[in-house]
């Protein structure tokens, strides 16, 4: 098993451990991710069509980085790197904290998910350079061969 694969794993359970831990103590997130949706909601004269809209776009995306995992190579660098960023924005957790001087919800899954996010991308940067200096020499012989 690769060690983004073991890693992209663990960034899921962190992911629900998060979840549960906000859901437990308070859900600022969902608060600001409502606001924004409110926002959205706005540029239509019809909530559901908006709705509609944006699960669309959101399935799309989500096909796309499937289809770009299976492809491999440069495809799947891209599509693993994009699906891992958002756990380097769980660093607002920890401004959060210094900004309040207290906890606030989520604070404790975040530093390690932060931590893991930065080893999944990391792995996935190597992984994609060792398999790049796989091909090379197989490009070469290739093209010497034609």
């Amino acid at each position: 098993m690769k060690t983004s694969t073991f890693l992209y794993g663990w960034l899921k359970v962190l992911t629900v451990l998060h979840i549960v831990e906000q859901l437990i103590f308070g859900m600022e997130d969902l608060h600001q991710l409502q606001r924004m949706i409110a926002a959205y909601e706005s540029w239509f004269a019809n909530k559901n069509m908006a709705l509609a809209l944006l699960v669309t776009i959101s399935a799309g995306f989500g096909v796309s980085a499937i289809r770009c995992i299976f492809k491999g190579g440069s495809a799947r660098f891209v599509a693993l790197f994009i699906l891992g960023l958002p756990t380097i924005g769980e660093l607002h957790h920890l401004l959060e904290i210094l900004r309040a001087g207290h906890y606030t919800p989520g604070s404790v899954t975040a530093v390690p998910s932060v931590i893991c996010g930065v080893l999944f991308l990391r792995a996935v940067t190597r992984e994609f350079r060792d398999d790049k200096a796989i091909d090379e020499p197989a490009a070469i012989l290739a093209a010497e061969a034609a």
